[in-house]
């Protein structure tokens, strides 16, 4: 807000719009704004965003259509480092367990090492310099390892050692995927 000189309404047009444009997407916000008085307002905010570089000057606000419109590099860049959202979709994404001998170990604890979620999806994030496409790339290489049973490491392992480089070699080199895993599966969680 500060470093674009955001109002309220405008964060929360943004916000919602990005919901909006999710794989699974939430439309039913955006139309519940809209209805309560959100519509209204809304030529006067894209106005805006468009007067402080946030969308492109081009967007015809007559219709919103949230796919339609095209956001400001920086602004998306910006965006994606504060929001925690990268490392968000990696934490609902990884496998919650692995059982060893029987019993059932976490993957997702992070407390030894992040004092919240919140730091632990920075860290992430900060790790491939946020960068979605490298996101989309590691949350292929991680569904991958998830079908073929490759994920026995903890999720804070899989961030600050880079495990989707080790993951990627695998995938490439399939046959060294045969050899039974010389991880220590107890050290890395």
């Amino acid at each position: 807000m500060i470093t674009y000189n955001l109002t309220a309404d405008e964060l929360l047009l943004v916000y919602l719009t990005f919901l909006a444009r999710e794989e699974e997407g939430h439309p039913e916000y955006i139309a519940k704004w809209l209805c309560n008085g959100g519509q209204s307002k809304l030529r006067n905010l894209f106005e805006s965003l468009k007067e402080k570089g946030i969308i492109h000057k081009d967007y015809n606000p007559e219709k919103y259509s949230p796919d339609d419109i095209e956001f400001n590099k920086n602004f998306l860049k910006g965006w994606i480092k504060c929001s925690g959202q990268l490392g968000k979709e990696l934490f609902d994404n990884y496998p919650p367990y692995l059982t060893i001998n029987g019993r059932m170990v976490s993957l997702k604890n992070i407390s030894k090492k992040f004092d919240s979620l919140d730091e632990f999806f920075f860290a992430y994030s900060s790790a491939i310099k946020h960068n979605p496409e490298k996101h989309k790339e590691i949350m292929e290489i991680l569904d991958w390892a998830k079908e073929h049973n490759h994920i026995n490491f903890g999720i804070t392992e899989f961030v600050l050692s880079h495990k989707w480089n080790d993951l990627q070699y695998l995938k490439d080199h399939p046959q060294e995927g045969q050899v039974e895993s010389t991880f220590n599966v107890y050290e890395s969680i």
